[in-house]
């Protein structure tokens, strides 16, 4: 073998190596970006089988930190089917895990996870006692880190038991915190912004305000709140702006902000006609908070996954970037053109991969936003039906609102043969939330094509459809008929979806004649 041979030898062997570690670290990012994919599904035996292969990877690389987060998430997954015994087994498992192998990391995951347990069966004073001590656990073990995933979930429970002084201090804490992540720092301001608000106190609220602005221009995250935007606008007194922007809440939220803004223009006769819409609406809904740290741990987990992706990627560059000048003292030109090549190509591959994971997170986050939308309605016995609804203008809106989400190409229609003046009594608040959702739930699958919602009258009966004019839907992630039970076809926003059908007195199904894509079909009475 001559001296070029040699040469070309050592540098592929160099390359190799390179590639190696790379496969190394992308197959933790790749279980990772599976677990939280997994991670709100109900597809227990295949997000167990990820968190254990993760399980299996970081410790074989000496990842404690990763490893007790994999065998964490196992029990809250658990948590959120309210499988709790399940789940507390699981913890202290973890618990025994970490004092046999002396672990900090496991004695702080065993808490935290513990609190997060309790509150999903919420049990709010066990949960803040354990996330306290989860705190203090952080502080004395790692005095460079935030305790802020511990510190949102206690202002979360002082705001559950209305304990404004808690709230905030803990608030006020998470700002304090080393290295405080985005999203944490995001909540604790908007808590703030509350506080300043409630106090009328304008320079306060403009200053935090400013700063979450400032937070989402450098960090992407969106910390802006609806609420927020329509309290902004009614601090400044910009009442017309804040009326307008009232239409996008939820109806709870709708109807409680316009009567605070109607207080504050001076006319009571509207503020006290939208408190009394709030009383109704908050009286006959039953809100669900199960959901509530599965979303938040959903968020942070995507977050989580995007940071340790963008650390990948800078230490694949370093790697790079130091094997590449080892490989110019050997043969310069061959190094340069092999890792020239091999470099681009991977930070290529990694930028896509990384914008593919941005824009999955996004949908994430508007995804969740539409569900806490229907848990509202989860578990509500009864509605008041006798609220007036044009159902033209109720629908147009919808379809104009929509057209800016869909896909390029996909058109949102509205086809109506009623006249524009044809009401229903039923209540307005939840028909739009039904049909917002099922909407929604089209654009994120139909590629092309069109989404139309149609209402037409059907004896004593209005009854609305929404289809796709192509085969938008996978057949897997297509919301089961009516009358299928299989689990393979188990969706809880469709179940949700049909629970209020039955509140309006109406009924939801899957129309299986429609040959053109997928239609759901919604009837309900004309006068409830």
């Amino acid at each position: 073998m001559n001296i070029k041979q040699l040469v070309l030898c050592a540098t592929l062997s160099l390359f190799c190596g390179t590639a190696t570690w790379a496969v190394s670290e992308e197959e933790l990012v790749r279980l990772e970006s599976d677990m939280l994919k997994y991670f709100p599904t109900t597809e227990r035996d295949t997000f167990f089988s990820i968190t254990d292969q993760l399980k299996d990877a970081s410790k074989s690389v000496g990842n404690d930190r990763l490893f007790y987060k994999a065998w964490g998430n196992q029990a809250i997954y658990e948590a959120t089917q309210q499988n709790y015994q399940k789940a507390m087994e699981i913890v202290q498992a973890i618990e025994d895990n970490a004092q046999e192998y002396h672990s900090t990391y496991g004695a702080y995951y065993a808490l935290h996870t513990r609190a997060v347990v309790l509150l999903q069966k919420q049990d709010y004073q066990a949960a803040e006692r354990e996330f306290l001590q989860a705190v203090d656990f952080s502080h004395r073990h790692f005095p460079n880190e935030s305790a802020g995933d511990d510190l949102q979930e206690l202002m979360r429970i002082a705001n559950h038991r209305k304990d404004a002084k808690a709230s905030v201090g803990y608030a006020r804490q998470i700002l304090v915190e080393p290295n405080v992540a985005p999203i944490h720092k995001g909540r604790a301001l908007f808590r703030l912004s509350q506080m300043a608000f409630n106090k009328q106190d304008t320079a306060e609220f403009n200053r935090i305000y400013a700063e979450m602005m400032l937070l989402k221009e450098t960090d992407g995250i969106a910390t802006l709140t609806p609420v927020m935007e329509v309290n902004h606008c009614i601090i400044n007194g910009d009442f017309g702006e804040a009326l307008r922007l009232s239409d996008e809440l939820d109806p709870e939220a709708r109807a409680e902000r316009k009567a605070v803004i109607y207080h504050s223009m001076g006319d009571d006769a509207n503020a006290y006609k939208y408190m009394q819409i709030y009383k109704k609406v908050s009286d006959s809904i039953i809100l669900v908070s199960h959901g509530n740290v599965v979303n938040s741990c959903y968020v942070q987990m995507n977050n989580d996954r995007l940071q340790l992706e963008q650390k990948v990627l800078e230490e694949q560059n370093n790697k790079l970037r130091n094997r590449f000048y080892l490989a110019i003292a050997v043969l310069a030109f061959i190094v340069l053109l092999i890792f020239t090549l091999r470099g681009r190509k991977i930070i290529k591959r990694l930028t896509m991969y990384n914008k593919k994971l941005a824009n999955e997170r996004k949908e994430a986050e508007r995804a969740l936003e539409e569900l806490s939308g229907l848990a509202s309605f989860e578990k509500a016995t009864e509605l008041p039906l006798d609220m007036p609804a044009k159902v033209n203008r109720l629908c147009d809106h919808i379809t104009t609102s929509a057209q800016a989400h869909c896909h390029k190409g996909v058109t949102a229609i509205f086809l109506s043969d009623v006249p524009d003046d044809f009401e229903v009594r039923t209540n307005s608040e939840a028909l739009e939330q039904l049909l917002t959702h099922l909407v929604n739930y089209f654009i994120r699958f139909t590629q092309k094509g069109a989404i139309v919602l149609s209402v037409t009258q059907v004896d004593e009966k209005v009854r609305f459809t929404v289809a796709n004019s192509r085969a938008g839907l996978d057949r897997d992630t297509e919301l089961p008929s009516e009358d299928d039970s299989s689990e393979r076809h188990a969706d809880m926003s469709f179940n949700i979806c049909q629970s209020i059908a039955h509140l309006l007195h109406g009924r939801m199904w899957h129309d299986t004649e429609y040959t053109n894509g997928t239609r759901f079909c919604i009837e309900i009475p004309q006068f409830s």
